[in-house]
């Protein structure tokens, strides 16, 4: 039994990843057991010391994460000592590159990949960027190619073809920097652009078509093209779901999140009755109402624009034949979706991961760079926790004492045995 339990704790990690966005701070924490990931904990903590990828006030993003690490490390029972940070793909840079090695074994494994791979980190590039991620896209061996890593292939050497993607030194500088400051070691950074993509398996969708991922937030959105199993591109427009919120709130003047919720979640110019209340809220003293056809008025301009500038970006890609993904927050919106589908004349879909505990758009990002890092885990035969594993287990051990003794069964067993006590029977 000892040596079963050894055996599981071995293979037990526990991954913590962090997002800075322009308006909050997303941890997500998830424990890594026989395959697969399981969710700890989803939070978000809002900020507002980020304004176009730019820690505007580094002193406040300091405490703004203090505050994050510390409130999801007591609902986690453990402190968070390590991180995965999940950094934006602004001035998004791809570096395309052959490493050719010798097989030390005469038959290609993960150790000549790992040497593939950590030589190609020791290219230059651009001085405006730092390489984020390293995406091996193709196998080179015996005069074959194969974008899977070929098995029992002898050879005295192989090609292998990295895409080195990069994005914006200072800014990853400047938010490894800040988490770092708040006694949390950066594990590693990944390209939320690149996280997407390896999350939702769309490289080997885009080897037969053409795929653009339209990530949407709220006050910016990423365009990344997908081609022939490859992220090509991606360029950021500093517009989102604020342009339909802004023009909500002069209007009106209503509390933000609840402007935010209806956009999302209310907002359809489909409905049958437009007269209809939607919100009611009270400003001195008096008490005003919000109607479908109001909601949908206010936001109408803002969304026709946004959708025709996304759909003109998109227009060459899409005559060449495209599908478009549709994730981040703006998945949510179901007026968004159906304007794109209008303007753009493609196949859109819309992407959330389906695991339970982050069926959200907007973590889509974070799920996926644990996926990112565990492929470099296990080509490098590396054994990581994020937070510390003992205490972990010895809170989730009382949990589960606690748990057994609310339950119904033990409930009544101690109200007969309480009974009988005072001599019931």
């Amino acid at each position: 039994m000892l040596k079963l339990l050894c055996m599981s704790k071995s293979i037990k990690q526990i991954y913590v990843a962090v997002e800075l966005c322009e308006n909050e701070i997303r941890i997500l924490a998830a424990e890594y057991f026989n395959t697969r990931f399981n969710i700890i904990r989803s939070d978000r903590y809002e900020t507002k010391a980020i304004s176009d990828f730019r820690i505007t006030d580094k002193n406040a993003m300091i405490q703004d994460l203090k505050r994050a690490f510390a409130q999801s490390s007591n609902k986690i029972g453990s402190d968070i000592e390590q991180a995965i940070l999940v950094v934006p793909a602004y001035n998004f840079k791809r570096f395309p590159l052959k490493s050719k090695i010798v097989l030390d074994n005469k038959v290609l494994d993960k150790n000549d990949i790992a040497r593939a791979v950590t030589n190609s980190l020791q290219a230059t590039v651009d001085s405006d960027v730092i390489i984020v991620n390293a995406n091996v896209t193709k196998y080179l061996i015996n005069g074959i190619t194969s974008r899977r890593m070929p098995e029992n292939e002898v050879s005295d050497e192989a090609v292998i073809d990295v895409d080195l993607l990069c994005a914006d030194r200072d800014m990853c500088y400047d938010y490894v920097s800040a988490v770092e400051e708040c006694g949390v070691k950066v594990l590693d950074i990944v390209l939320n652009n690149y996280a997407i993509a390896k999350e939702a398996s769309l490289f080997e969708e885009s080897l037969s078509k053409n795929i653009i991922i339209l990530d949407v937030h709220r006050t910016c959105t990423y365009l990344t093209l997908l081609a022939k199993g490859r992220l090509a591109s991606t360029e950021v427009i500093f517009e989102g779901l604020n342009l339909m919120t802004d023009n909500l709130y002069r209007r009106y003047y209503m509390p933000y999140a609840d402007i935010l919720r209806l956009v999302k979640y209310v907002a359809d110019f489909d409905t049958r009755y437009p007269e209809d209340v939607v919100y009611a809220w009270t400003d001195q003293n008096n008490t005003n109402v919000l109607t479908y056809r109001q909601l949908n008025e206010a936001i109408e301009a803002p969304l026709n624009s946004f959708c025709d500038k996304l759909a003109k970006m998109c227009e060459p890609i899409i005559e060449a034949g495209a599908k478009i993904i549709l994730t981040g927050e703006g998945q949510q919106t179901k007026c968004l979706r159906e304007r794109l589908q209008t303007m753009c004349n493609c196949e859109i879909s819309e992407y959330f991961p389906d695991t339970i505990g982050i069926r959200d758009a907007s973590m889509t990002a974070l799920y996926g760079a644990f996926i990112v890092y565990r492929e470099k885990a296990v080509m490098n035969d590396l054994s990581v926790s994020c937070i510390d594993l003992l205490k972990y287990d010895e809170l989730i051990n009382l949990k589960q004492l606690d748990s057994e003794g609310d339950t119904i069964t033990t409930k009544i067993k101690n109200l007969f045995k309480h009974y009988i006590e005072k001599g019931g029977i």
